[in-house]
């Protein structure tokens, strides 16, 4: 799976991220079952961690 990811730009993270925060508003408004929130969270979590990682492949200067 992370493979997949490997290069998606932090720009594109970034609106993925907004993307699934809209959904999870959407789905708490709707009164949804925990089981669609859960995996809402922890596909946020996920998309959190590669903007991490690609924030840190962008910045993180490279060893000597």
């Amino acid at each position: 799976m992370a493979e997949r990811h490997e290069h998606e730009s932090v720009e594109a993270l970034a609106e993925h991220i907004r993307t699934l925060v809209g959904e999870r508003q959407a789905l708490r408004a709707a009164v949804a079952e925990r089981e669609e929130l859960e995996r809402n969270r922890v596909e946020i979590a996920h998309a959190q961690q590669r903007l991490a990682a690609a924030l840190i492949a962008r910045y993180l200067p490279a060893a000597a």
